[in-house]
């Protein structure tokens, strides 16, 4: 379930010169030098590590959302083309169906017509 405080905007950064997309892209190392360098007293340490992390966590949920989205359409279309070619295969059996039939009735027409004319069937046709 989604709550509102999810998308809830962060609290002022601590540092005003450093901006959220800086903060996400700095390494660690480089993080805890500036921290050090501007005199920042453990709570606003604590805070700007926190606004980071909770920065690169919606980073990664929205990148997540994204892949899913794609996947979902990739196996929609494939599903699609599936359906596609399983109706192609009802079509063609039904077709072979048809087929089958006439054959069948063309056979029995042709058993019929040799039995009235007197015309002996060869063995290996009469099992058929």
């Amino acid at each position: 379930m989604v709550t509102d405080d999810l998308y809830a905007p962060l609290s002022p950064c601590p540092i005003p010169d450093i901006s959220d997309d800086e903060l996400v892209s700095i390494s660690v190392r480089d993080l805890n030098r500036t921290l050090k360098m501007r005199g920042l007293n453990r709570e606003e340490i604590v805070r700007m590590k926190q606004r980071r992390r909770t920065l690169k966590n919606r980073g990664y949920a929205a990148s997540c959302r994204i892949k899913r989205i794609e996947q979902k359409d990739v196996l929609e279309t494939e599903k699609s083309h599936e359906w596609i070619e399983l109706e192609q295969m009802h079509e063609e059996n039904e077709h072979c169906s048809r087929e089958i039939e006439n054959w069948k009735k063309k056979y029995n027409a042709l058993l019929q017509f040799a039995a009235h004319n007197d015309i002996p069937i060869p063995p290996e046709l009469e099992g058929c």
